[in-house]
């Protein structure tokens, strides 16, 4: 008997080991974010010396990347330190803490459930070294200028004093972050006029020092104010001083300064016969002056992006060209352009392949338009000739094909427009022998092959906008989109004009406006030393959606 309890008491301890801890499963998924049941020292305390700060939650909980989502204001020298213990978030203050100074700790997304991940999405811890709570708010929105999208992560700095140069050296007396729909808020300030600044801070240094730090700023000093539904609040610790008002949220546009250092970057020479020209940043104008040398014969394009200029020269460089290059008719570089060079196998260059006899693509669009050309786009500029193309149409009784003869004019092209009658609702075979287009090197296409179907009038819409301005002292630059921010067209304005967009595949549109206050043509971003907000963009507030034989009307009133 004594034999069978021990062997019992054996298996009982191997079962015991071989147990595993599961997580229940069934019932409802948990969704909803953790819940703070205690602080110590109590929220909105007075006299404050505590160096830490212990939030306890309904549940386990997690951090998520505290470095970016705690922000104290005003900020310390040191950000402080969060630890987990159990359901509780220890936030240890390493600094020493000013006088009469209250203080808040925004936890953005910081604090996670275990289980789930649902995260906290805002929490606020607020103390003062004084005997009062400052309680005054300001609250606004932030934008992105060019796309008028809601700005979101984005700091947004307050300075107790006006000096422009502030954001360049010096930390902000306050600071909060932009919620995702670009929302901020500022609480438990002290009542009183502020600088108000925001920064896509880059290096994390709560200072304007990097150019592609994208930034926004009132134009004057914002008033800290007690919110109307707050003014009746009774607590002795919070302090009320300050008007009290209903204030409109600010408004704020997000941009990233033109770089005004322009700077002629290295050339760019790969493939004979091609260079390439890039420049630090866009530019409106561009012109070259030969100086001497050879003087190159040559195709130039401009990048869609205006920062680079291509030269395809129509002979190839046996001596050194010099040229004077001049953009936005003022910055100028002297350039010395040299003979295409191969690489050398087994140098910097190995396995990079120059001068390939590759095919010349040739693409094809809007073969099913009626109301567009056939356009063929090349790969490379293409030389003067002259090529058949066999136009197939194909018919249920039988095929009508005939033999059109096209000559390309006495200039390399990028693309070529098909002049030709096609039928609507009529089914296509257009044909092009391989060897006909040639490129530089003796680069030739293959031979082209299409089928297509052409569409009718009835596939198409039209759109009617009819603009009305209220400031007349400067131009509208008028962009129909599609639905990816393709322009399709382009029209400025300047008083009421009435605009028709004709024969538009069916499909979804945006209209956007720049008001454009210096009249260049173009969009201007901001310059925070002159003070110069990014000039205002307006994007038409209904969907505009094109079907087949319609006809739309609208008005766009741009205030």
């Amino acid at each position: 008997m004594k034999r069978n309890v021990g062997l019992f008491v054996i298996m009982m301890f191997l079962l015991a080991g071989c147990a595993k801890i599961v997580t229940p499963v069934g019932g409802p998924k948990d969704t909803t974010p953790p819940k703070v049941v205690k602080e110590a020292p109590a929220n909105n305390s007075t006299q404050f010396r505590s160096k830490s700060i212990k939030i306890t939650f309904n549940e386990f909980v997690v951090l998520n990347n505290p470095s970016k989502t705690v922000i104290v204001s005003p900020p310390l020298n040191q950000n402080p330190e969060l630890e987990i213990a159990g359901k509780s978030v220890v936030i240890k203050l390493p600094d020493t803490l000013r006088s009469n100074t209250t203080y808040s700790i925004v936890l953005a997304e910081t604090i996670k459930d275990y289980t789930e991940g649902n995260p906290l999405s805002i929490y606020t811890y607020s103390f003062s070294t004084g005997d009062h709570i400052d309680s005054i708010m300001i609250k606004g929105k932030i934008k992105e200028a060019l796309t008028l999208n809601d700005a979101k992560d984005i700091y947004i700095f307050l300075y107790e004093r006006d000096i422009d140069s502030l954001p360049y050296s010096v930390r902000p007396t306050y600071l909060t972050k932009s919620k995702n729909n670009g929302e901020f808020v500022f609480n438990n300030i002290k009542p009183g006029k502020y600088k108000l600044f925001a920064l896509n801070d880059i290096n994390s240094n709560l200072i304007y020092d990097l150019p592609n730090e994208s930034i926004a700023f009132s134009d004057t000093l914002v008033e800290a104010y007690v919110p109307i539904q707050d003014s009746t609040t009774e607590d002795k610790n919070v302090s009320r001083r300050g008007s009290t008002k209903d204030a409109n949220p600010l408004r704020l546009a997000l941009f990233t300064e033109r770089d005004s250092n322009q700077v002629l970057q290295k050339y760019i020479n790969t493939t004979e016969n091609i260079y390439i020209f890039p420049y630090k940043t866009d530019f409106s104008s561009f012109s070259a002056r030969f100086l001497g040398g050879q003087e190159l014969k040559y195709f130039q394009v401009i990048s869609q992006s205006l920062d680079s200029v291509y030269w395809y020269l129509k002979e190839p460089i046996t001596d050194t060209a010099l040229y004077e290059f001049t953009v936005d008719q003022h910055h100028i570089d002297t350039i010395k352009i040299s003979p295409f060079k191969k690489s050398k196998q087994g140098g910097a260059n190995r396995g990079r392949k120059t001068n390939d006899k590759v095919s010349l693509k040739v693409n094809v669009t809007d073969k099913e338009n009626i109301f567009k050309p056939l356009t063929l786009h090349f790969s490379y500029p293409v030389k003067p000739c002259t090529f058949d193309i066999r136009i197939c149409k194909l018919l249920r009784s039988g095929n009508d094909t005939i033999v059109k003869t096209y000559t390309l004019p006495d200039t390399f092209l990028l693309s070529f427009p098909i002049d030709y009658p096609f039928e609507e609702k009529l089914p296509y075979s257009i044909f092009i022998r391989d060897s006909v287009f040639y490129g530089y090197n003796g680069i030739t296409n293959d031979s082209i092959n299409v089928r297509f179907t052409t569409k009718t009038e009835k596939d198409y819409g039209n759109l009617q906008i009819n603009y009305s301005i209220g400031d007349r002292s400067c131009q509208y630059l008028v962009y129909l989109l599609n639905n990816k921010g393709g322009v399709l067209q382009q029209d400025v304005i300047s008083s009421e004009r009435t605009i028709n967009y004709t024969h538009l595949e069916p499909g979804n549109y945006k209209i956007r406006v720049v008001k454009d206050r210096n009249n260049n043509g173009r969009w201007d971003t901001g310059n925070y030393r002159e003070r110069l907000q990014p000039e205002e963009i307006f994007f038409f507030d209904k969907p505009i959606n094109i079907r087949g034989y319609w006809d739309i009307e609208e008005d766009f009133v741009l205030n």
